[in-house]
């Protein structure tokens, strides 16, 4: 029992200075800072993201082209063997 009580001690020793060092102390940010942060990751993403979008509204165009151009062609292709 003696030695659960001492390592559970020195496991909290441990983590308590580890946590304790490794980090600056917490400031909130401003509304300023943080409408700041928020602008620039919109921005880095934005023209990512819009190209993204693009090409998925230029495929599915496409695609809705062709089915529409096979339907055609089947209703033609219908029409000419009656």
């Amino acid at each position: 029992m003696k030695k659960v009580k001492h390592l559970t001690f020195v496991a909290g020793v441990f983590f308590s200075l580890t946590f304790a060092a490794c980090g600056e102390k917490f400031a909130p940010l401003s509304q300023e800072q943080i409408n700041a942060q928020v602008d620039s990751l919109f921005n880095a993403q934005k023209d990512a993201k819009l190209a993204e979008l693009q090409a998925a509204c230029q495929s599915g165009l496409e695609a809705q082209v062709n089915a529409a151009v096979e339907a055609k062609k089947a209703a033609a292709a219908e029409t000419a063997t009656k």
